[in-house]
């Protein structure tokens, strides 16, 4: 007999209905048809490609807002006399950085691609500064692929991607200063990182090293001591016969040989006709000078950073800083991870990139110099230590999107960098004014003679001087000895501002009348005066040398007598 099995509506198990299509969530497609783009692998690279191209030129944009001045100039001379063929730079005397190896080249090929102009210095500091960041990416990237590398990356570029305007535009994207050092300071990291060892690696980096340290002393600080201590700290560490760590050995000795390589490359240039750099001023302070400049430096560590809100008005520049404010705190975080586990790190470039951090940071809490361009490395060094040692944290904690948030603000921060108006060079009225009357040699004050030689592309010019006990004078700082020769050079004019014009490096009145008397016509142009005259004014000039003074164009001591600065004539108070 067969029994029917009879079930409830209730027990009656039907198939699932599919939602409709509309209410898939909307995220889950994006997400989907995003990582479907990204798959196909010409994308990657091309998106990568065009952002370099965006973030060039933004950077460009960005660096056309700081105006021209003479500090730039003397350097885009120099670059300008090289490419003419005064390749030792024969005559010149620098200040205590040469940049000979580091910017000025770029300055040449700039002007040889450009031309010497106003845009000079805008467009090389403006590829310094691009390269910075690249290479920030790859470093920070390591040998980390897939997401993590990502990842690591775009922290780096995120902490650097846009200064703000104003004061960190001018430490970072304008005058040579410290700055462009550290494309090829990243550049050397890099190389260690990504070559595999091998028995030439250690010289290769030793004159990377002896080159960088030539164009500045600064790569002693911070690639040449950081690489040696911490190849002798694994050594130590490791305790293994010395035949199986030659490489941290060979990399330690030439590490410390490329100091020394340096400063005899300079002597040897020197002895040769070539350019004079001064000795770089450096000091401990006092007790009392260092807690009397602490806040002023904490102040400028936020500045290097973009992240100075303090005194700040809430608005688009408080916001701005509150989120560089977060770079800053992701830097000194995993610098302090690394410092915490320095000794066990398995990660050298880690170690090497926190050691140099660390020493430029001390140094510059307890040493005299103020000014904040002797730190900006601490932004990339920063920026990379951030990506490296953070990455996988980003990634465990579930940050990315916060990350993203804060990438795509700075984004927009940075293209509306690029949007604010170019600053032209102040000098630019007088400059023209020059060349139109046919005025094509003549003196002025240190903040507008290299820059109205600039402005005209070399058609006008104008050298510095300055007044001292009622005389015009010149000195050997980021000047050119032939400048002043009256047998090759006719000057008849000088630029004259009033005080409340010319800062700090003004020329005075009674020092212009006593050494060349009256001036033939006095002509206004805006605020400037020209004083012409119908004689070479440069056999009045003479020249002063103040030995250990870090700006001699304003310096109040007495200068040195009879004496030489490192080989260069003295206050040799006799006419030229």
């Amino acid at each position: 007999m067969h029994h029917l099995a009879v079930t409830t509506s209730s027990e009656v198990e039907l198939p699932p209905e599919a939602p409709p299509k509309s209410r898939q969530a909307p995220i889950e497609r994006a997400r989907s048809a995003l990582a479907g783009l990204l798959g196909r692998r010409y994308v990657p690279p091309a998106v990568v490609a065009v952002g370099l191209v965006l973030l060039a030129v933004a950077y460009y944009l960005q660096a056309r807002t700081v105006p021209t001045t003479s500090e730039g100039s003397s350097q885009a001379l120099q670059a300008w006399s090289m490419l003419h063929g005064n390749t030792l730079l024969r005559g010149w005397s620098l200040s205590d950085v040469s940049f000979y190896t580091t910017e000025i080249p770029e300055y040449a090929l700039v002007e040889l691609v450009r031309g010497l102009n106003t845009w000079t210095i805008p467009l090389a500091a403006a590829i310094s500064y691009f390269l910075q960041v690249v290479l920030a990416a790859f470093l920070a990237k390591g040998r980390a692929a897939g997401r993590e590398g990502w990842v690591r990356a775009l922290i780096a570029v995120g902490i650097m991607l846009a200064p703000p305007l104003g004061a960190p535009t001018t430490l970072l994207m304008a005058s040579p200063d410290h700055a462009g050092t550290h494309v090829p300071l990243l550049l050397i990291y890099l190389v260690l990182d990504r070559v595999r060892t091998r028995w030439w690696l250690p010289v290769v980096i030793t004159v990377m090293l002896t080159w960088a340290a030539i164009g500045d002393p600064l790569v002693i600080y911070e690639g040449a001591l950081p690489i040696a201590g911490v190849c002798l700290m694994r050594i130590y560490r490791q305790r293994k016969q010395w035949s199986r760590q030659w490489h941290e050995l060979s990399l330690a000795v030439g590490a410390a040989a490329s100091v020394g390589a340096a400063r005899v490359i300079l002597k040897v240039i020197e002895d040769h006709g070539g350019f004079y750099v001064r000795t770089p001023i450096a000091a401990f302070g006092t007790p009392d000078q260092i807690s009397q400049a602490f806040w002023a430096k904490v102040g400028n560590v936020l500045l290097v950073f973009g992240a100075d809100f303090l005194g700040a008005v809430f608005g688009r520049t408080a916001i701005m800083a509150l989120l560089h404010l977060i770079g800053l705190v992701l830097a000194f975080w995993a610098v302090a991870a690394v410092v915490r586990r320095f000794y066990v790190e398995d990660d050298q470039i880690v170690q090497m990139l926190a050691a140099a951090f660390m020493i430029v940071l001390v140094a510059y809490i307890l040493g005299i110099k103020p000014d904040s361009n002797e730190i900006v490395g601490l932004l990339p060094l920063g920026a990379v230590l951030a990506g490296r040692v953070l990455g996988s944290k980003i990634i465990n904690t579930g940050l990315i999107p916060v990350l993203g948030a804060v990438l795509v603000a700075l984004a927009v921060f940075l293209g509306a960098n690029a949007t604010w108006p170019s600053q032209v060079n102040p000098n630019r009225q007088v400059a023209i004014w020059l060349q139109q009357h046919h005025l094509r040699y003549g003196l002025a004050a240190y903040w507008n003679a290299s820059a109205v030689t600039v402005e005209t592309g070399g058609n006008v010019k104008v050298r510095p001087v300055r007044t001292y006990q009622a005389k015009v004078v010149t000195t050997n700082f980021q000047t050119d000895s032939t400048w002043y020769d009256p047998h090759k050079h006719y000057a008849n004019f000088v630029i004259w501002l009033p005080k409340e014009h010319c800062f700090d490096f003004c020329l005075s009145k009674v020092g212009l009348k006593s050494t060349f008397g009256r001036p033939a016509r006095v002509i206004n142009v805006g605020t400037f005066k020209v004083l012409i005259y119908h004689k070479n004014l440069l056999t009045s000039v003479r020249e002063l040398s103040w030995c250990g003074e870090i700006w001699p164009w304003r310096a109040y001591t007495t200068p040195a007598s009879d004496l030489h600065c490192a080989g260069i004539s003295g206050a040799a108070l006799v006419p030229k």
